[in-house]
């Protein structure tokens, strides 16, 4: 039923269980795959037998998506073991629900509800169905899957979208929603795990001060509710043998995840360079021995006449970037005959 079935974004819950196989399993062995996490309240049922075919005889189409069949009941890991052979189902036993609990599907009575729940191979939830009925249902999940995958397939839609916009609105945005931009920026990877970006947010007055510090073509930027300023020093990070400070790549990961993060979120987030340092330094208390990298301008969408007839037609305008053919190369740099079919 429609009504049954639910959307979910978010990592699933972990969880360790014994395997009816032997051992245990853990969600995040199965990263990297498909998972289709089905929850049932007991093995051996009428209803459990037809799902189980179901899935049994779609398991090489699953297989071939690379999804992996997981069933966690209450019984035994022993009880389970009965019903597995030849299944395709790696049956994981719950016996006191706490998986199924965290999971939502435990009745105030205390009865496991038949659920599936569709992880992506980065660990997300993507997809439920709740109470549903089992005739139809593996095919039902099967279609869901295949379109899934297609999509996973393709370009992120949040980085299509990424836009370097100008038009801002000057609304305020939240504290917390800075902070969740910060947030995702600190999860980016760095060498040995040194995460040498250091963030400051102007607001208020010190916002003031580094708006006063902008080059003439960041006009547009005055009308932020907030600018952070992202600062490090070579030492923060790794100094590899041949010359390369490692922190400057570091810093670049860490931004580009804020962008993405602010797009999901509906904001702005446009690093500029067009600014007087010393000045953006000297408002924001940084040392001098820091670099100061970018200024990330932060707000919400706003209105396009408040630009430059310039900046108005790239505003409005289609996205435009060079071919791939310009910058990547197949086995030898730049040579235009190794980028055929890019």
């Amino acid at each position: 039923m429609a009504e049954d079935r639910i959307n979910l974004v978010g990592l699933a819950p972990e969880f360790t269980l014994p395997s009816a196989a032997g051992g245990a399993v853990s969600l995040r062995e199965l990263r990297g795959s498909y998972v289709v996490l089905h929850f049932f309240p007991r093995a051996g049922t009428p209803a459990w037998a037809e799902e189980a075919r179901a899935f049994q005889a779609l398991l090489p189409e699953f297989t071939s998506l690379g999804a992996r069949l997981v069933g966690i009941a209450p019984d035994s890991p022993s009880t389970l073991a009965r019903f597995a052979a030849g299944g395709g189902l790696t049956l994981l036993s719950d016996p006191d629900r706490a998986v199924a609990r965290a999971y939502c599907v435990v009745t105030p009575a205390g009865r496991v509800q038949r659920a599936t729940f569709l992880l992506d191979r980065a660990g997300s939830v993507r997809w439920a169905w709740r109470r549903g009925k089992a005739a139809g249902h593996a095919e039902e999940v099967l279609v869901t899957l295949r379109a899934l995958q297609a999509a996973d397939e393709a370009i992120n839609p949040l980085i299509r979208a990424r836009r370097a916009y100008r038009a801002l609105s000057g609304e305020p945005v939240a504290r917390e929603a800075l902070e969740r931009l910060v947030e995702a920026a600190h999860l980016a990877p760095s060498c040995f795990n040194n995460q040498p970006w250091r963030f400051v947010i102007a607001e208020g007055e010190t916002l003031d001060r580094v708006k006063g510090a902008l080059s003439g073509g960041n006009y547009w930027a005055k009308r932020a509710p907030a600018i952070l300023a992202l600062a490090s020093h070579r030492d923060l990070d790794c100094k590899l043998s041949d010359g390369r400070d490692y922190f400057l790549f570091g810093c670049g990961m860490a931004t580009g995840l804020l962008m993405i993060q602010a797009t999901q979120m509906g904001l702005v987030a446009h690093p500029i360079a067009g600014y007087d340092p010393p000045a953006v330094k000297e408002a924001l208390g940084i040392p001098e021995e820091y670099i100061l990298i970018a200024l990330i301008v932060i707000g919400k969408r706003g209105e396009a006449s408040t630009l430059s007839d310039k900046h108005r037609a790239i505003e409005l305008g289609p996205r435009e970037r060079k071919p791939l053919s310009a910058v990547v190369a197949w086995n030898k740099f730049g040579d235009p005959n190794e980028t055929e079919g890019i």
